[in-house]
């Protein structure tokens, strides 16, 4: 489904952005990554070229998304090198540990920046082209941002904007032909050539030794005994979901079942959440 295409995947140059641009490359897309530096870029195109992949499907250019005129400027540049822009990824995000009454405000904009205002202005500046060729414009969100963990409230909060934001991209494209995808996945493993792995095994203990937190915070899904998601797995499931055109897609199903469970029983469910997470 995805022969000829031309697509645009944000933060592809690391983690399950990457994947997705690769396994979309693979199926004979025509692929623009867009990553925050330049040398991000070089290294998640060095990648695929050390695994065989064909680059000449996959292109790169460097973008700050969170910072005002980038979006249009991506936008702009897709035109000119792949034509047309028919799909869109966006998989900028920013995941971390912060207890919320710590977290300034400074930190929560932050937090909106990376995950809510990354995908704004891009998404504006292509749903013209999007709904010339009824095509696909697909959301990463998290877990995250349908059920709140402890020491994941800032990353909560700006995972709950962006699937508002989603939500209401639906229902102005919808009509339109767009098929709009919210992806909400628990932790992905990274894949073993990600160019950013070993940082990213790191991260999170640094957060967490500064804030103060308890060893458990540092976990895959903050306090959850959550399994990492192998991220083909995961992007093949996007790419079905995709050719079904549903609306969101849980993963793992139970969390999306426990959260809808929240949402009918809010006093109930949040009192078996809380034993869940001791």
């Amino acid at each position: 489904m995805w022969r000829d295409r031309r697509v645009i995947v944000t933060g592809g140059t690391a983690g399950f952005g990457l994947v997705l641009a690769r396994r979309l490359a693979q199926d004979g897309a025509r692929v623009l990554i867009v990553g925050r530096s330049p040398d991000g870029v070089r290294r998640a195109l060095e990648a695929c070229d050390r695994a065989g992949e064909a680059t000449s499907d996959l292109q790169g250019i460097t973008a700050d998304l969170g910072r005002a005129g980038e979006g249009n400027r991506v936008a702009g540049e897709s035109l000119r090198l792949l034509g047309g822009i028919d799909d869109v990824f966006c998989c900028v995000g920013r995941s971390g540990r912060a207890k919320i009454l710590d977290a300034g405000d400074d930190l929560l904009r932050d937090y909106l920046t990376a995950n809510l205002f990354a995908a704004t202005e891009l998404t504006r500046a292509v749903a013209d082209d999007v709904a010339a060729a009824r095509g696909h414009l697909v959301y990463i969100g998290s877990l995250a941002g349908k059920i709140v963990m402890p020491f994941l409230g800032p990353y909560s909060v700006a995972k709950s904007a962006l699937a508002a934001f989603t939500d209401a991209v639906r229902l102005e494209l919808a009509p339109r032909g767009v098929h709009v995808l919210l992806v909400s996945p628990g932790p992905i493993a990274r894949a073993a050539d990600d160019p950013a792995a070993e940082r990213a095994a790191t991260r999170y203990l640094e957060e967490a030794a500064a804030a103060g937190l308890p060893a458990q915070a540092t976990a895959p899904g903050g306090t959850t005994s959550l399994s990492q998601l192998d991220p083909d797995v995961l992007a093949s499931r996007v790419f079905d979901a995709c050719r079904r055109r549903t609306a969101e897609l849980v993963v793992p199903r139970k969390v999306g079942l426990l959260a809808g469970l929240i949402e009918w029983f809010p006093d109930g469910g949040r009192r078996w959440l809380a034993r869940v997470i001791r």
